[in-house]
């Protein structure tokens, strides 16, 4: 029994197969998923064959009843639907010409016969497949359109966020090199003065609150340049500083009354920011341009708006403002991006700025619209494109219809054409003439004759006209021989053949 106890258990190879590394021959599971992915590709080529091979045979059945005709139809129709559909209605084709070909040469007796059966096979079987081919492509390029144009949305987008930030990152250089420079040069000059004991103390009082508002603004440029660096927001003002703005310009000396504003937090749903900024160019223009006069804020909260209006009288002695006079232009474009509106006007008495600034609900409409309008362009162009696309497909379709039955009418031209007898000759031919002597008369081809007609022995079709479109096209001329000599000549109607 000690020996049934020491038995070392055994597990198979095969249980334990790991990948190997460096290459080397595939494991176990992957000979197993590369058989697996070799028989579905092998059982969809079956079924593209067995498909091809059906559509073939059920095309190329001769004078189908009304069921079989619809039978084929539909099939077609469902075929030029699928997904596999080409390679598979191509080889039902290739299979109908083949049969035709085959019953035309070896149980008709003459290859001529495909003439007759190729035209009605392939306005029963071809053209649905066409159409369905036509209307699933119709169907694929839209969607493959739609992808390629939200593809094409998002690249854009992409594209003017990197411009935004290239232009946010140069201006931040900007602010920082030029406008940090020059406030800190004036900070220095103020705190030079500040000190000068030559200066009264109520100058230096003066000095000392204008230096403490420049470090103050220093420390809010600064704090707008870290965040235009980083791509944060830049973090706004707020609705509460509004009473801030303008206790400090009224510590300054402006003459400032105020109607209807609303609560601070009322207004942060109009962007506290935005009325803060409305305010502040106001009281800076009036302040620069008109010193020392009354400065009017009236305020009106209509619900879905802010509306404010800044009236301050004109200074008879403006004074000089060293400025590009760029704050109103730059801040009307503001408002207008977010679906606000500014305006100016100047009277013979006074200088009205007009502000309307919507809720922050229809800022993002605003927003909304921008992008739309921003892809538009690529939208139009993408459809454009596809709706080309798709006509392509209907004029490629149609154009495959109509050569396919121009080749086979102009075959049956040149058949008619080869085996034409004219009126005056088979007018010439009488019964009894000699064979040899008729011979010489008759074209050197003949017409086949049709699928089930009883053509008695010996005698000959011959083209009436190889016009298609005339009214004897398909009527014969008949030429029988008996005994090496005409036996019977007789003009046959193409419906009595």
């Amino acid at each position: 029994m000690r020996g049934d106890s020491s038995m070392p258990t055994v597990i198979p190879a095969r249980c334990c197969a790991r990948p190997i590394e460096g290459g080397g021959e595939p494991t176990v599971p992957g000979r197993m998923e590369r058989m697996t992915l070799i028989d579905r590709l092998s059982a969809r080529r079956s079924v593209d064959a067995l498909t091809a091979i059906g559509f073939g045979v059920l095309a190329s059945a001769p004078e189908p009843g009304l069921f079989m005709a619809l039978l084929t139809g539909i099939a077609a129709i469902a075929i030029g639907l699928w997904s596999r559909g080409p390679r598979a209605g191509l080889g039902g084709l290739a299979v109908l010409v083949v049969v035709s070909m085959a019953r035309a040469t070896w149980l008709d007796g003459h290859w001529l016969y495909v003439a007759e059966e190729f035209p009605p096979a392939l306005m029963r079987a071809g053209v649905p497949w066409l159409i369905g081919l036509a209307v699933r492509q119709y169907i694929v390029l839209g969607r493959r359109a739609d992808r390629e144009r939200e593809l094409r949305q998002v690249q854009r987008l992409a594209e003017l966020k990197e411009r935004a930030t290239a232009d946010r990152l140069a201006l931040a250089q900007s602010l920082h090199d030029d406008l940090g420079h020059s406030l800190s040069l004036v900070a220095l000059n103020l705190g030079r003065l500040e000190i000068d004991p030559a200066l009264p103390e109520s100058a230096r009082t003066s000095l000392l609150h204008a230096r403490n508002d420049l470090a103050h603004a220093v420390e809010r440029l600064g704090d707008s340049v870290s965040d235009l660096r980083s791509g944060a927001p830049v973090l706004p003002m707020g609705a509460a500083s509004v009473d801030a703005l303008l206790a400090r310009a009224r510590a300054a000396g402006a003459r400032i009354t105020v109607q209807g504003l609303p609560e601070p937090r009322r207004l942060q749903d109009f962007g506290g920011e935005q009325v803060t900024r409305v305010l502040q160019e106001a009281i800076t223009n009036a302040s620069r341009h008109a010193p020392g006069t009354p400065i009017d804020i009236t305020a009106a909260d209509v619900g879905a708006e802010l509306r404010l209006k800044i009236e301050n009288a004109l200074g008879e002695t403006p004074a000089d403002a060293h400025t590009a006079g760029t704050g109103l232009s730059t801040l009307e474009s503001e408002l207008r991006a977010h679906g606000g509106e500014l305006a100016a006007e100047k009277t013979d008495s006074a200088f009205v700025l007009s502000a309307v600034l919507p809720t922050r609900r229809q800022e993002q409409s605003t927003h909304d619209d921008c992008a739309v309008e921003a892809t538009r362009d690529v939208d139009e162009s993408s459809t454009g494109r596809t709706k080309l696309r798709q006509r392509l497909i209907l004029a490629s379709t149609a154009a495959i219809v109509v050569v396919g039955l121009a080749a086979v009418e102009a075959l049956t031209v040149v058949q008619n054409h080869r085996a034409l007898l004219s009126a005056g000759a088979f007018s010439s031919i009488s019964v009894g003439d000699a064979r040899a002597e008729t011979e010489r008369i008759l074209p050197g081809h003949e017409l086949p004759a049709r699928r089930g007609e009883n053509r008695p022995d010996d005698c000959h079709d011959y083209a009436v006209t190889a016009n298609t479109f005339d009214d004897a096209a398909g009527d014969v001329y008949r030429i029988c021989f008996a005994q090496d000599e005409v036996s019977s000549t007789e003009y046959i109607a193409g419906g009595q053949r």
